[in-house]
Order: C-alpha cells, then sequence, then structure tokens
C-alpha cells in the first residue's frame, strides 16, 4: 500500500459503500453454500438476515450449527464479557500456553471436575473443534512416543464412515463425511482407515471411494466387522494408537450410535490397548440431555474434545483427557490463542447457565416428549418419502429416501430445505439425505409459552414442506 497516510486513511470511508457483491465476488474468498442469505443479527432462537437482498426474521433450527446453545444474545454471555471488559484493560491476554492465567485456570478446573471420566482428568485448549481435535491426535502420539516396548511404534488411527472431525490435515485424516470436503487435500496426515459407525438404525453413508451405502447391521455385526478386517490384514491392530468416535454424527446425518455395539467396540479397543478418543465438538454442552453425550453409553474413553457451544461460538475449544496421557515437557504443545481470558470466562458463564437452570435436562424432555414423537408421526404421514427419524434430546435428524428404489432422496431434501426457509425456519442438511435439528437448549415450547412455541413451529414447517414438495415433486430423487 503505496498512498499517502491521506488516501490510506480514506478507505475505511469508502469501504462501507463498496457493495456487498462486489466485495463477495472480487475480494473475499467465500465457499457459503447460499449467497443470498447474509447474517445480520440475533436473538433466542431467531436469526436476522438479508434473504435475497430482503430483512428478514427466521427461527434457527440448527442453532448456528450447534454452537448457540444458550441462544442468541444470551444475556449471562454479554454479562460476562462486559465483566471481563470492565475489569481487564487487554481481555485476550498473553499466550496461554506460555504464561498462565486465571480466567483459564479456574475454567479447567471446572471441566476436570465436570467431566466424568474415571481417572484424573488435566485439561489443554485450542482455538477450534478441529484444532481441538489435532490436539488430542498429538497426545495420543506423545503418550505412544513415552511408552515403552511395541506400544511406542504405534501410529495408526481409526475413525467411522460419516464422521467429521474438522478441515485441518490432521482431523480431515480422520473426517469421512462427504467427498467434496476431502477432494483435492491429502488425507494421509497419519496412516489411518474408517469403519461402520455403529449406528442403531439403517442409514446411508459415503466410503472411501465417495460411493454411497446402505448399512444395516445389527449391534453385534460392527464389531464381527471389525474383527473380520483384521483378521484380512485391512487394519493391522497392533500398530493402532486411537480411535475417534462421534457419538451422534452430526454432519454424517444425526446417526446415533448403539450402545451395545458401541460398548462392544470399546471393549475390543481397550483389550488392545487402544486409546478412545470422544469428539463431542457438536453433542456436548447439554445438547443430548446429558452435559456430555458419552454419559449416555455407559463408557470411559480417554480424551474428550468440546467445542462449538463451549464459548457460546467464540473460538475456543478444550480436551480433557487422562492426565497420565499429558505432556510434560515444555513447549510440546501450544496456541497463541487459546485459553484466552474473554473465552475461558465465556466459557466458565456458559457451563454456570446450562447447570444452574438444568438446561440438560430440559433438552432431554423437549426431545423425549415433543421433538421426537412429532418427527415420528411425521415419518409416518409420509412414510413414502421419510426412511427414519433418529435423535437424542434436542439433536435429531429425519432422514429421507425412495422406499421402491431404496436409494437415499437428495434433492427431495434440498428442496424441502428450501420451502422451509420461505415458511420462516431454517434447517440445514445433513449426510446424503438428512436434516439436522438441533435448536437452542432454551427455545420456546408449547408447554412453557403458546406464544412463543418456536419449537412447535419448527415442527409444524417442516410437516408443511413436506407436504408441499411431495405435492409438487413427481418423482422422488
Amino acid at each position: 500500500m503505496n498512498g499517502s497516510r491521506e488516501s490510506n486513511m480514506s478507505m475505511f470511508n469508502r469501504v462501507a459503500k463498496v457493495p456487498r457483491k462486489i466485495k463477495e465476488d472480487n475480494y473475499a474468498c467465500t465457499t457459503v453454500i447460499d449467497p443470498n442469505l447474509v447474517w445480520l443479527d440475533g436473538k433466542g432462537s431467531r436469526i436476522m438476515v438479508l434473504d435475497g437482498g430482503k430483512r428478514r426474521s427466521l427461527i434457527d433450527a440448527s442453532a448456528g450449527v450447534s454452537t448457540k446453545n444458550l441462544g442468541y444474545g444470551n444475556e449471562d454471555v454479554k454479562q460476562a464479557m462486559r465483566e471481563i471488559l470492565r475489569n481487564q484493560k487487554d481481555v485476550f491476554g498473553y499466550p496461554h500456553h506460555d504464561m498462565e492465567n486465571d480466567y483459564a485456570l479456574d475454567l479447567a478446573w471446572l471441566l476436570a471436575e465436570l467431566t466424568p471420566l474415571k481417572a484424573e482428568r488435566e485439561v489443554i485448549y485450542a482455538n477450534s473443534g478441529a484444532e481441538g481435535i489435532e490436539a488430542a491426535i498429538k497426545l495420543c502420539c506423545n503418550a505412544r512416543a513415552k511408552s515403552s516396548g511395541q506400544n511406542r511404534h504405534r501410529k495408526d488411527f481409526i475413525a467411522c464412515y460419516g464422521a467429521f472431525h474438522g478441515r485441518t490435515l490432521g482431523a480431515l485424516s480422520l473426517t469421512c463425511s462427504k467427498p467434496i470436503q476431502r477432494e483435492n487435500y491429502p488425507v494421509n496426515a497419519f496412516p489411518n482407515y474408517h469403519i461402520v459407525f455403529p449406528a442403531k438404525h439403517p442409514f446411508f453413508v459415503y466410503d472411501d471411494e465417495g460411493d454411497i451405502q446402505y448399512i444395516d447391521y445389527s449391534p453385534n455385526e460392527y464389531i464381527e466387522e471389525v474383527k473380520r478386517a483384521c483378521r484380512k490384514g485391512k487394519i493391522d491392530i497392533d500398530s493402532v494408537n486411537a480411535v475417534i468416535f462421534e457419538l451422534i454424527q452430526g454432519e454424517g446425518g444425526i446417526n446415533v450410535a448403539s450402545k451395545e455395539a458401541l460398548q462392544d467396540l470399546m471393549k475390543f479397543f481397550k483389550e488392545n490397548n487402544i486409546y478412545v478418543i470422544i469428539d463431542e465438538i457438536q453433542t456436548g454442552m447439554g445438547r443430548t440431555g446429558k452435559l456430555f453425550a458419552f454419559e449416555h453409553f455407559n463408557i470411559d474413553p480417554d480424551a474428550v474434545v468440546i467445542s462449538k457451544s463451549l464459548a457460546h461460538g467464540f473460538p475456543f475449544s478444550a480436551v480433557i483427557y487422562d492426565h497420565r496421557l499429558g505432556w510434560t515437557e515444555r513447549g510440546q504443545q501450544s496456541s497463541t490463542f487459546a485459553g484466552s481470558p474473554i473465552g475461558s470466562a465465556i466459557a466458565s458463564k456458559v457451563l454456570s447457565r446450562l447447570l444452574s437452570e438444568n438446561l440438560p435436562q430440559r433438552a432431554y424432555n423437549l426431545g423425549d416428549k415433543v421433538l421426537g414423537p412429532a418427527l415420528r408421526t411425521i415419518a409416518q404421514d409420509y412414510s413414502e418419502v421419510v426412511h427414519n427419524v433418529r435423535g437424542l434430546g434436542l439433536m435429531h435428524g429425519i432422514e429421507f429416501w425412495n422406499p421402491h428404489t431404496r436409494k437415499p432422496a437428495t434433492q427431495f431434501r434440498n428442496e424441502v430445505v428450501k420451502e422451509a426457509r420461505k415458511r420462516g425456519v431454517l434447517f440445514l442438511d445433513a449426510g446424503i439425505s438428512a436434516i439436522r435439528i438441533t435448536p437452542p437448549l432454551t427455545i420456546g415450547s408449547d408447554g412453557e409459552n403458546k406464544r412463543n412455541n418456536e419449537l412447535g413451529t419448527i415442527i409444524d414447517v417442516l410437516a408443511e414442506s413436506i407436504r408441499a414438495i411431495r405435492r409438487k415433486m413427481k418423482r422422488i430423487i
């Protein structure tokens, strides 16, 4: 930039006058799904957007991709931010892993106390879900390097088909949700295998080659397939360092793990001295009816990764892990912005609000008594297009298919999402042909306030949109 100081400063006066379309097309790299939808603001379960240039209010049935469990514009979160702004001259602090701060230490204590692992817990921070996964990967690698004998040479990782663990190269090597997410990128940061996600229901999923597979296993078939892969040499079990699971696959289609199948796999992996990482980035912070989803499954992982709603959408993540795996050498793991005072303060306030208002239990009740039954009624009413409904708490999905061809109805799903937006509800797709329903845990419901029954509106609009598209589409694809 070679202009005079005056001309350089004038740019800041001109920028607001440059049309959004020009900035988007000529200056910003953007891969948003729909450039016609522009975020403006949000409050509660609603967001204000420009939709095709028109200002609209939409109910967000995704809670900002599960980042807003407390709802938009939450007053407790804003109060936490005001307090730290008042008490600190600088709210971002010195990089936490080079110099401690009390906000991060307080949060570490809270997370360690609240995470029900059997072992003593330690916590390390990162900036995003993907970076938290990277930290968990490095945690397991470092733990192996400190071990003795053959265990030192375990380098391989196992993840599931349908998994989404992030887009950085280590996390992307584990991700196997949609081909577009891996296409053109190296996905061999370390040796890795993918196994069938142990779902308790049939579902569609992409395989390694990007082909669609229909999975309909009994609980014992999942472990038998893994053992068969080991016998045939497709998986070298003695080289596996760790396995990573989402307990409800979010991006993969809201696929819910079978408790029986998961416990069989956990037992097998533990017997073979393999670390278990649980990705709670989307399922954590009360969404499924427990603070952590793994509490539903009676399992004891070695590490748990949380992000998204942990700090109410502020870039922040944490890994809670068995302290015996932890780093011991200075400088082995760090991140410039991780564990900042402001992120830690927000996360502590989020935890306080979740627990003081018993929002995990509220999420469970709404899912069990309202959302789940309503979706199952929709599935019965439109059995010619709805494959099944699955979920826990306020994390549900509805998957579409053509029962005659037994193929996913992706286009039908896409049209339902568009129709619902016209009717005032923003849905996000999931997997190959599912819609995810993950509203804020604070969403209004009929039993509490009939004038603010936003959950009821989401359900009604979904049913109306399915009906409208079913009438319009002659061929279900």
